[in-house]
C-alpha cells in the first residue's frame, strides 16, 4: 500500500509537472477559406466551387455577384496578449468578398450565407494542428430598383445597393492545451466601407436598426477586406460602430504575413 501510495504521488507530481510546462501558444499558422452555404431567393447561382454568388439578366453589363477571393494557405499569426483593439502585427489578412454590381434585372440577390472553416497549428511551440468549427457568417442583401427614390439618401443615381453583416465576426472561442483564446474577424480595409447604417437603410434590407454594412455603388466592384485575430481575451470593440474604427485605425497598414520558410 505504502508503495502504490508513493506511485500516486510520483504520477500526480508528473501530471502537475506537465500542465506547468504547457507553455501559451505564441504563433500559429493559418489555414482559413470561406465559401458561400446558402443564398436566396431561387434563382439565385452558387459556382466557382461555392466561392461566387451571382444573379439577375444582365442589360448588357453581365450578372451582378458576390466572389470571395480566398488567402494562401499557411499564414503565420501571433497571439495578441490582451483586449481592446489589436494592433496590425497582430491581425492577418484573409479573405475579400467582392460585390460586382451590375444594373440587372429579374432575381436579385436578398439573402446568403458565408461559411468560414479555419485550420490552427501552433508554431511557437510547435505542436499538431487542429480545425475549429466553422463559422458562419449571415448576410441581407438589397439590389435596390433605381426607378424610384433611392433607399440610401446620399446615394447617387443609379442608386447604391446595401450589403449587411448580421452574424459573425468577434470573439470565438476555443481551449486549446489549458488556455482559452479568441477568434475574431473583422472588416480591415477595402473600396467598400464598413460603417453603422441608418436606420432607414437597414430596414430596408430588413435587418434591425444600428446595422453593420456598406453600400455599393452601381457599376463598380466593391471590396471588402477581412483580417484574422487571435486574442488571450475578448476583444472589446463594441459592435457595431466600433468594428468600423478598426478599419479605420488599420487601413494601409501591411497585414498579410507567409509562414517563415525553414532555413536550408
Amino acid at each position: 500500500m505504502k508503495h502504490l501510495k508513493t506511485t500516486l504521488i510520483a504520477a500526480a507530481a508528473l501530471m502537475m509537472g506537465a500542465q506547468a510546462s504547457a507553455a501559451m501558444v505564441e504563433t500559429w499558422e493559418v489555414d482559413i477559406a470561406g465559401t458561400w452555404t446558402a443564398q436566396g431567393p431561387a434563382g439565385v447561382i452558387r459556382d466557382l466551387a461555392d466561392t461566387r454568388l451571382r444573379w439577375g439578366t444582365s442589360t448588357g453589363f453581365g450578372q451582378s455577384s458576390l466572389v470571395i477571393t480566398n488567402p494562401v494557405p499557411n499564414l503565420s499569426l501571433d497571439t495578441y496578449v490582451g483586449a481592446g483593439v489589436p494592433p496590425a502585427a497582430n491581425i492577418v489578412q484573409t479573405l475579400t468578398l467582392t460585390h460586382n454590381n451590375n444594373p440587372i434585372q429579374g432575381t436579385s440577390l436578398q439573402s446568403a450565407q458565408l461559411t468560414v472553416s479555419l485550420s490552427l497549428a501552433p508554431l511557437v511551440p510547435v505542436a499538431p494542428g487542429f480545425p475549429l468549427p466553422t463559422i458562419d457568417y449571415a448576410i441581407k442583401f438589397l439590389e435596390t430598383s433605381n426607378d424610384n427614390s433611392c433607399e440610401v439618401a446620399t446615394s447617387p443615381t443609379p442608386c447604391n445597393d446595401i450589403f449587411v453583416l448580421t452574424e459573425g465576426l468577434l470573439n470565438e472561442g476555443f481551449n486549446y492545451d489549458g488556455y482559452f483564446y479568441y477568434v475574431n474577424a473583422f472588416p480591415i480595409g477595402g473600396s467598400g466601407q464598413l460603417q453603422t447604417l441608418d436606420d432607414s437603410v437597414c430596414a430596408a434590407a430588413g435587418a434591425d436598426p444600428n446595422c453593420l454594412g456598406f453600400t455599393t455603388v452601381e457599376g463598380q466592384s466593391n471590396n471588402l477586406i477581412f483580417g484574422l485575430a487571435i486574442s488571450t481575451e475578448p476583444l472589446s470593440v463594441p459592435e457595431p460602430a466600433g468594428l468600423a474604427l478598426v478599419g479605420l485605425a488599420l487601413a494601409g497598414a501591411g497585414w498579410a504575413r507567409r509562414r517563415p520558410q525553414a532555413q536550408a
